[in-house]
């Protein structure tokens, strides 16, 4: 009875040692983000000046012991998997500098096994679909998710965590669906980002939402929405978040005489 009263304590004891070593991996990330997230841009190149943390970074999120992120709550796993998602397309944007956003990236880019997550490799669109979805099929996840370009939602300066995760996604779901730049929406058209809205309406985490994807803009879009009678449609801007960099200045051409 003593030895099984011992091993129950030493088992919660283990349990509130690890809860919250998950968030802690993501220090580096939040730091690299509050530097060179400028608005809805994204400062690539004040990335890879930092390449050593990044990679630091990445390295940690491999290292991650499998049985501990399984072991982990709900909402830490969401936030891993949400900076592990964002983490990704910066990899992939750095490594491939020419080709855009993934939006504009080929098949064989984006699907390439880009990140590693506790010893898992992963594509891009397996941690959104088959890691973060499959586990917590929240939509408003949607709004923390940015895959490089213009047209989805601007990625968070700073790192998801357990703590703020249900703050952000509540937030940022409201800002993203009120940016005009991104969605037009009132009483007499519903145009809204052609991702996630128009591609993944079907899946469950907004099927299974009160109303689905409808129920969803009612609740979180600006005020005046209808849905219902004004069928959304969908536009998408697939350029780059990249930090503008000023073009020089063309040397005006002398008229002859």
């Amino acid at each position: 009875m003593l030895l099984r009263s011992v091993a129950s304590l030493f088992v919660a004891f283990a349990t509130v040692a690890s809860a919250g070593a998950i968030d802690a991996v993501h220090a580096p990330w939040n730091d690299l983000l509050a530097a060179n997230v400028k608005g809805d841009r994204v400062d690539y190149a004040g990335v890879l000046k930092e390449k050593d943390k990044f990679e630091g970074y990445l390295k940690a999120l491999a290292d991650l012991d499998s049985n501990a992120v399984k072991s982990a709550s709900k909402e830490e796993r969401s936030a891993l998997y949400i900076n592990a998602y964002n983490a990704a397309v910066f990899q992939l944007i750095i490594k491939n500098p020419k080709l855009g956003s993934i939006a504009q990236m080929p098949g064989d880019v984006t699907g390439a096994k880009v990140i590693m997550v506790g010893a898992e490799s992963l594509a891009v669109a397996e941690v959104a679909r088959k890691k973060l979805f499959e586990g917590n099929p929240d939509p408003r996840f949607w709004s923390l998710l940015c895959d490089g370009s213009l047209g989805s939602a601007p990625i968070v300066n700073q790192a998801i965590t357990s703590s703020n995760l249900d703050q952000l996604a509540e937030e940022r779901t409201r800002l993203w669906l009120a940016d005009t730049s991104r969605n037009k929406i009132d009483a007499k058209q519903t145009k809204v980002a052609q991702i996630p809205f128009d591609f993944f309406r079907f899946k469950p985490e907004f099927k299974g939402f009160s109303g689905g994807m409808q129920g969803f803009l009612k609740k979180y879009g600006p005020e005046g929405v209808d849905p219902d009678k004004n069928r959304p449609t969908f536009f998408y801007n697939g350029a780059k978040n990249s930090v503008a960099v000023a073009a020089p200045a063309k040397k005006g051409k002398k008229g002859k005489k």
